[in-house]
């Protein structure tokens, strides 16, 4: 369900390959396709897939919680959280708190979260890219 999430995205915004899950990477998508007030820019996306229930809360980001400090790591500007349920002012908040430790060294940052209503929306307006 996640991998079918990610590749409807990638369709949206024009990204090929293939982005393999495993344990330790920072992001489930890196990009720079995105584009932002007409440029591109480099982006960074967590998908939390079925294997996630309830409201998403950082400790269900990764086995120690580290999932958003991780996505912070890659080279880019833009980070987002992407889960298909509620999602907790908590996971905002630490994006919030990595968003400004990062944006020190003068580069600016930005985040959000796609939650159900975005992802619906998204299917909506893109259905072919969720097929």
């Amino acid at each position: 369900y996640e991998a079918k999430l990610k590749r409807g995205i990638q369709k949206i915004i024009g990204q090929s390959g293939t982005f393999k899950d495993w344990g330790g990477e920072r992001s489930d998508l890196y990009t720079t396709k995105v584009q932002l007030n007409g440029r591109r820019i480099a982006t960074a996306m967590a998908f939390k897939g079925l294997a996630t229930t309830g409201e998403l809360t950082p400790e269900k980001m990764g086995k120690r919680g580290t999932q958003i400090t991780r996505l912070f790591e890659e080279p880019a500007e833009l980070f987002l959280v992407v889960y298909e349920g509620p999602i907790s002012s908590y996971v905002k908040s630490q994006m919030q708190a990595s968003a400004l430790f990062h944006s020190q060294a003068g580069k600016k940052i930005y985040y959000g979260v796609l939650d159900r209503d975005d992802i619906k929306c998204l299917r909506n307006t893109y259905p072919e890219a969720f097929k």
